[in-house]
């Protein structure tokens, strides 16, 4: 090992200006793959890819894409909308979205519009609002009120939000067979609503105003927090190193290894190697969680630099000693990261595979940075300094604070000499957050990638508050043969059972829009004026009797296929080879995953028999999904994670030192800080969503980073000594500072994230500076403790060694004296 870490550190400082030609090599390649990058992916791309949900909806457009695909435009008016006036300018915005040839063209051809001005305009018989007076309009409203199914339409459309302020909702439906036409007419809605003059201010909610906002607050919302972020770096790192070389080589540094990690992204992404998917709103995060980390390895292998400079060896010989020094825990904690960040790979959620592989990749990619260019750099400079003769002896970086060495000193004497209070102390704290974990909320919904003052949040709140939220399109895939007497007679008591408001689920707005027995009804009820009496006749021969035959019931479909072969192919594949699949469609309105869940079981309830059958999928039951993928995943990832931790240390220390216990000694307090900071989040009400659940893996990496530089430290210490509470005062007194300085960088660099437009963000950035700040606790509490204990063994060992090796001279002696006088 030795010898390896010796050929490394010269291979970097032998021929510092080689390696800075190869380094610009490799970053002019990488570059190179940024032009592959594609922009960031919209919300589905968190589903996971073999849900039952995904494959609903899958199949869904592809055997149903003439009814399937339609999503709504939600049309939000703040002001008195039960006005002459406030209906004349919905009214007029209604229009001139039917009339637009950017949108007309995507509306469905039945219902395209659901708005409170339809049933005004049907009750007062007008087409227009310019000659209707206030007393006109106040007795419609006073009408609908009168009626139960005209007053929940109303209900259903207008409000007041939180503060009191009247909305008014209307609903525009725009067909998504093509994705581009589909933004495109969404988009424009959205610029008419706000052209729409009036006394009502208008705005739109739609997929593709949330997905703009969402890349307006992913790329120009993330870039003043990455120029806070290095803002703050630059200070801290300055303050700590106090060299204008040492901050402009770690500035560099920082940059270039977001430079390589974006292209990385390229090369590995859908247009190059197609490893990975597009960039999401955890891979955003990346810049950000780099350059707080990357400046992590700048300052530790300054400071190893910076005490062999003091030590009194020359510049070539510190920087290689102190890249030797520092090569070992900073690989170590750098592998660890990785392979914790690497284990979402077995997500079944994309874009958190994805965020695994990106920011692990750029966890390594940081490290060959900062130990490539700065030490180069560092050679250059210092080198010509020497020959100079203006070298000058550096600060050390434990008296960059001042103070800061004599408190580390105080503590590791009270620390290594006195544990039992401090760790007392942890174990309580342990005990009270890891109750408090039993609280944490887990969630995943739109608003978690969303800005949290954006247009599109507080459109949804006010529908919230004024409607009870947002109305969406249920689709419910049956895998069943519909020739089956239970599967047929299910499609019409389900439908019946919609059509009745006492009878349907809570959480749907109405009847069924779109089933088999809507299209048979519309033929073969006698009032209707689709009748067709030879339908009529063949669909009564089929369901005569309990138990439906099923030639007679196919007989029926072939004749129904035949008479209205549309109507069918919307709602019925009917697979002669296999099974077949049908299509029901209902409009719901659920506020929250409970109410969704609680739907769920509905329908269930309602498809009598084979519930396994039943497939039922919407943007709020893709939430539900995405939501319960993390629950399920929230203890596997924390084990998994402290496993490949445990199994890379330990392995490493047994090959290396054989000492695996040290492994042990490394992981093991970083189980409690997962603890605190999942209790943390439970006791500040942060919920553990997509986002927020990647601190599990981050807690690991910075956790054992902490961990092994003191457990590295120590032993160097411990080496020269043999002292195991002078090794651990030492240990704080030296590395503490070191310690602190990455911290504070580490922790406010990710601390400017509270300040992004997006909540779920804004959370992640609360979470990970409280991370480093237990990480940072509990490595000074608990590792030099233990290591005390283990140099005390290691002397006691050593002892006991030396008793042996006393006896067996002393045996040796006595009988060399028996030989001696024997002869």
């Amino acid at each position: 090992m030795g010898r390896i870490l010796d050929w490394v550190s010269r291979l970097v400082t032998a021929r510092p200006w080689i390696t800075l030609a190869v380094f610009a090599v490799v970053t002019v390649v990488f570059v190179a793959g940024s032009g592959f990058r594609q922009p960031t992916a919209p919300n589905d791309a968190f589903l996971p890819g073999d849900s039952d949900v995904a494959r609903a909806l899958e199949e869904v457009d592809n055997l149903f894409s003439e009814n399937a695909g339609v999503k709504p435009v939600y049309i939000v008016s703040r002001g008195e909308l039960l006005t002459p006036q406030g209906l004349a300018q919905l009214d007029s915005l209604v229009g001139a979205i039917r009339a637009d040839p950017d949108i007309s063209g995507v509306l469905p051809p039945a219902n395209p519009v659901f708005a409170p001005t339809e049933f005004f305009k049907l009750l007062l018989g007008v087409t227009e609002f310019g000659a209707v007076t206030q007393e006109q309009v106040d007795a419609a409203a006073e009408s609908m009120r009168a009626s139960p199914e005209l007053a929940i339409a109303l209900e259903n459309t207008t409000g007041f939000d939180t503060s009191g302020l009247p909305i008014g909702l209307a609903t525009v439906l725009i067909r998504d067979a093509d994705v581009d036409p589909m933004t495109a007419a969404m988009l424009r809605a959205d610029e008419l609503a706000a052209e729409s003059a009036g006394p009502l201010t208008i705005s739109t909610v739609s997929n593709a105003t949330i997905e703009e906002e969402f890349q307006d607050a992913t790329t120009n919302g993330t870039a003043p927090l990455f120029g806070a972020a290095l803002l703050v770096i630059a200070i801290l790192t300055f303050l700590f190193l106090r060299t204008i070389s040492d901050l402009v080589a770690t500035l560099a540094g920082i940059f270039a290894s977001l430079m390589w990690v974006v292209g990385l992204e390229g090369w590995l992404g859908p247009d190059a190697l197609n490893l990975i998917g597009p960039p999401n709103a955890l891979t955003a995060m990346v810049p950000i969680i780099l350059i707080s980390l990357t400046v992590d390895y700048s300052i530790q292998a300054i400071s190893h630099y910076r005490e062999q400079l003091i030590a009194g060896e020359s510049a070539v010989r510190a920087v290689q000693f102190g890249l030797r020094n520092v090569l070992i825990p900073l690989t170590l904690a750098a592998i660890t990261t990785l392979v914790s960040f690497m284990t979402n790979l077995f997500s079944p959620i994309s874009a958190i595979g994805d965020f695994g592989v990106v920011a692990g990749l750029g966890v390594g990619l940081s490290l060959i940075v900062m130990l490539t260019l700065v030490p180069a750099v560092r050679t250059i400079i210092d080198r010509r300094r020497e020959a100079r003769g203006v070298l000058k002896s550096p600060r050390p970086i434990a008296q960059a604070l001042p103070g800061i060495d004599r408190l580390a000193g105080f503590l590791g004497k009270s620390i290594a000499r006195n544990a039992t209070p401090y760790i007392l102390a942890v174990a309580l704290i342990s005990v009270g957050l890891g109750y408090a974990v039993t609280d944490l909320e887990t969630d995943f919904g739109i608003r978690d990638i969303l800005p949290a003052d954006g247009q599109s949040i507080n459109d949804l709140d006010a529908i919230d508050a004024a409607v009870g939220g947002t109305s969406e399109l249920v689709n419910v895939l049956v895998k069943a043969e519909i020739t089956d007497t239970r599967t047929f007679l299910n499609v019409f008591e389900i439908t019946d059972a919609f059509a009745d408001e006492q009878t349907r689920p809570p959480a749907a707005s109405g009847p069924i829009d779109a089933s088999l027995a809507l299209e048979v009804r519309k033929l073969v009820d006698p009032g209707s004026p689709q009748y067709d009496p030879e339908l009529a006749s063949a669909f009564h021969l089929a369901t005569d009797g309990l138990i439906l035959d099923p030639t007679k019931i196919q007989a029926f479909l072939d004749l129904l296929a035949e008479k209205d072969p549309e109507g069918v192919r919307r709602v019925l594949v009917n697979n002669p080879d296999g099974t077949d699949t049908l299509l029901l469609q209902f409009g719901a309105v659920t506020i929250d995953n409970e109410e969704t869940e609680a739907m769920l079981d509905d329908v269930d309830f309602l498809w009598y028999a084979n519930e396994d059958a039943v497939n039922v999928a919407s943007p709020n039951i893709q939430n539900l999904a995405i939501q319960k993928e993390i629950t399920a995943r929230q203890t596997e990832a924390i084990i998994t994670t402290i496993i490949a931790a445990l199994i890379i240390l330990v392995v490493f220390f047994w090959a290396t030192q054989r000492e695996p216990v040290l492994g042990i000694v490394a992981v093991g307090p970083i189980a409690l800080v997962l603890i605190w900071v999942l209790g943390t989040m439970a006791l500040l009400d942060i919920p553990y969503t997509i986002i927020t659940s990647i601190i599990t893996a981050l807690s690991i990496g910075i956790g054992v980073d902490y961990t092994i530089h003191v457990i590295h430290r120590y032993r160097e210490e411990f080496t020269k000594s043999r002292d195991p509470e002078d090794a651990a005062v030492r240990t704080l007194s030296t590395v503490g500072s070191a310690l602190l300085g990455s911290a504070l960088t580490t922790a406010l660099g990710f601390g400017v994230l509270v300040f992004s437009p997006l909540e779920s963000f804004a959370q992640f950035g609360i979470v990970a500076a409280i991370t480093i700040a237990y990480a940072l606790i509990v490595s000074i509490l608990l590792v030099p403790p233990a290591m005390t204990v283990w140099g005390a063994f290691k002397n006691m060992r050593l002892q006991s060694m030396v008793e042996r090796m006393w006896e067996d001279l002393d045996v040796a002696i006595e009988e060399s004296h028996r030989r001696h006088e024997g002869a």
